[in-house]
């Protein structure tokens, strides 16, 4: 079932993460909507999520303006929030979802496979935030493809290299070449001054809770949800 972390900021408030695996069931938001509005309160209470039509680049949405209505949700791979009691979400089958923890103020989750990392979601995310006057003070990963299943054309692999770093080159079960997925995000966190990573979850594809597109061609997806809560002393009673 979904694991639940709770993170609290300096100034009191809380941020919910909560990541789902398998017996959740699917949060792909073209899911039937009624079952899926069901999985979702299931996770994070009753709160309506909001989420993106994930494209695998580095734009950011804002919840502020963003439908909680999956039919329109723009095309994006991260959503900030600035309010609190909003749910915000993206989904994953391979790739990683994150969530930003900030010190204060707003929050932003993300998708990040390959080619949003090459594209530089991270430092999008990160600059929209302190933008908005937040500094993100930790990362939260959910379940992402290892590197010991996940092969990778050289030609990419080079690419990526050459943007994040040579930690990023590994080797596959079988001794091919492979990308590591961990190493790429913790090398974009760390171009933007971020070093606290923390890596929740098995390999999506030989793991045994996430969803994996490439391993087993699962249209299903599972979800990282983040939200912020007001610290205790704020809450009405």
């Amino acid at each position: 079932m979904s694991a639940q972390h709770h993170f609290i900021r300096a100034d009191g408030s809380i941020v919910d993460v909560a990541i789902t695996d398998r017996a959740d069931g699917d949060f792909h938001i073209d899911a039937p909507p009624e079952a899926l509005a069901d999985r979702r309160r299931a996770v994070l209470g009753p709160n309506p999520w909001t989420v993106v039509r994930q494209v695998h680049g580095a734009a950011v949405a804002s919840a502020d303006r963003v439908s909680c209505d999956p039919a329109e949700a723009p095309e994006a791979d991260a959503l900030v929030a600035s309010g609190v009691g909003v749910p915000i979400a993206v989904q994953g089958a391979d790739c990683a979802p994150i969530a930003f923890i900030t010190n204060h103020g707003p929050i932003a989750v993300a998708h990040a496979g390959w080619r949003g990392l090459a594209a530089g979601v991270v430092s999008a995310v990160t600059d929209d935030l302190h933008a908005r006057g937040a500094t993100v003070e930790r990362a939260v990963v959910g379940p992402v493809i290892g590197p010991e299943c996940y092969e990778f054309g050289r030609e990419d692999l080079d690419h990526v290299a050459s943007l994040l770093g040579d930690d990023v080159r590994s080797i596959t079960a079988t001794g091919d070449p492979a990308l590591d997925m961990r190493a790429a995000i913790t090398s974009s966190f760390a171009a933007v001054g971020v070093d606290d990573v923390q890596f929740l979850g098995a390999c999506t594809a030989c793991g045994d809770s996430g969803f994996s597109h490439r391993a087993r061609q699962e249209p299903q997806r599972h979800a990282l949800v983040a939200q912020i809560r007001p610290a205790p002393n704020e809450v009405s009673l």
